[in-house]
C-alpha cells in the first residue's frame, strides 16, 4: 500500500509538472511561429493625419473605421497613423465627425480644427521629406451655430500590401443577438485579462496583429519585442503600474462602426466614454491613481458565427 501511494504521488508531482505555467518567452516562441513575418520592401510608404483642436469633440475614420478620437474638449495636437486602416492600394476615405464640447449644444465660436493629411514614401528614412496631400481648416462662420459637422475626403494611397480587414465580414446589423454576443466577447476578455493569462491573450489580439504587422512592416525583431511589451505579466503596464485592476462592465452601449463590419462596446465614463475594457491603477513613479481602457473590436468573418479581434 505504501509503494502504491508514493507512486501515486510521484505520478501527480510528474502531472503537476507536467502543466507547469509557461514562461513569457515560452509563449512568445510558440506565438512567433503562428506569425509569418512580414515581407521587407525597398519602399514602405506611411500615411499620417496631423490635426490641432481645441473646444471640441471629434472622431476620425479611415475606410469608415474609426482611427483616432478625443473627447475631451480641451486642446489636443496628434499625429496620427493610417496605414493600420489602409487595407490595399487606390482610393481611400477620410472622414472626420465633430461634436460641441460638454455643456454646449452648438459647436461655438471658440471652435478650433486644422487637419492636414501627408505621407512619407519610406517611413523608416528619418531624412525622407513629408509629402502634402490635403489641408482643411474648420470654416468658423459656416459651423458655429451648428450642433454637429461633418466632412469627408477621398485620397489616393499606395502601398506594397494587400490585407483582408473587414472586406469578408458580416454585415452586423443582419447578426440576431448582437449585443449578447458582444457583452459574451467582452467578458472572456475580461476574466484573460484578470487572470493575467498572457498565453490566452495572445490568441485572442492575433487576427488583429497579424494585419497590424503587415501595415507597419515590422521585422521579426519588432515583433517579438511587441509581444514581450504586450505580456500581461511582465510587460510595459506591469513596469509602468502597481495594483491594476479589472474593471466590471457597466453603462455601455453597442457601437457600430459606419461600414456594419465592425462593433465595439463602449462604457459612459462621468463626461467622457472609454471604448472597450476599463482598468484603473497605481503609477508607480508617483503612486497616483490612473485610469484606462484596453480597446478591442470585432468582426465575424464570412462562414463563421463568432467574433474575433479584428481592430
Amino acid at each position: 500500500m505504501k509503494k502504491l501511494i508514493n507512486v501515486f504521488l510521484l505520478s501527480s508531482f510528474l502531472f503537476s509538472c507536467g502543466q507547469a505555467q509557461k514562461t513569457d518567452k515560452q509563449i512568445i516562441q510558440e506565438t512567433m511561429q503562428a506569425i509569418e513575418v512580414p515581407k521587407q520592401y525597398k519602399q514602405e510608404p506611411f500615411y499620417y493625419v496631423g490635426i490641432y483642436s481645441a473646444n471640441i469633440k471629434w472622431e476620425l475614420f479611415i475606410n469608415d473605421t474609426q482611427a483616432f478620437d478625443h473627447y475631451q474638449g480641451k486642446i489636443t495636437s496628434p499625429i496620427v497613423p493610417l496605414n493600420y486602416n489602409i487595407l490595399g492600394s487606390g482610393k481611400q476615405k477620410i472622414t472626420f465627425r465633430i461634436y460641441p464640447p460638454n455643456g454646449q449644444d452648438v459647436l461655438g465660436k471658440y471652435a478650433s480644427f486644422r487637419m492636414r493629411l501627408f505621407y512619407n514614401k519610406n517611413f523608416r528614412d528619418k531624412e525622407d521629406p513629408e509629402i502634402p496631400i490635403l489641408d482643411f481648416e474648420l470654416p468658423y462662420e459656416q459651423t458655429k451655430d451648428l450642433p454637429y459637422f461633418e466632412k469627408s475626403f477621398e485620397f489616393e494611397a499606395e502601398v506594397p500590401y494587400q490585407i483582408t480587414g473587414w472586406t469578408k465580414s458580416k454585415d452586423l446589423t443582419k447578426v440576431p443577438d448582437l449585443e449578447q454576443k458582444v457583452v459574451k466577447k467582452i467578458e472572456e476578455l475580461r476574466t484573460i485579462l484578470e487572470k493575467n493569462n498572457t498565453e490566452a491573450y495572445f490568441q485572442a489580439i492575433m487576427p488583429r496583429e497579424k494585419e497590424k504587422f503587415i501595415c507597419l512592416y515590422a521585422t521579426q525583431q519588432e515583433i517579438e519585442n511587441y509581444f514581450q511589451e504586450s505580456s500581461l505579466t511582465n510587460g510595459e503596464f506591469s513596469k509602468i503600474f502597481d495594483d491594476i485592476q479589472i474593471l466590471p462592465i457597466e453603462d455601455y452601449q453597442i457601437i457600430l462602426e459606419p461600414n456594419n463590419r465592425i462593433v465595439k462596446l463602449r462604457q459612459k465614463d462621468k463626461d467622457d466614454f472609454s471604448d472597450g475594457i476599463k482598468f484603473k491603477a497605481i503609477f508607480k513613479e508617483n503612486n497616483k491613481e490612473s485610469n484606462g481602457s484596453y480597446l478591442f473590436r470585432f468582426h465575424i468573418p464570412e462562414g463563421s458565427d463568432e467574433l474575433e479581434v479584428i481592430r
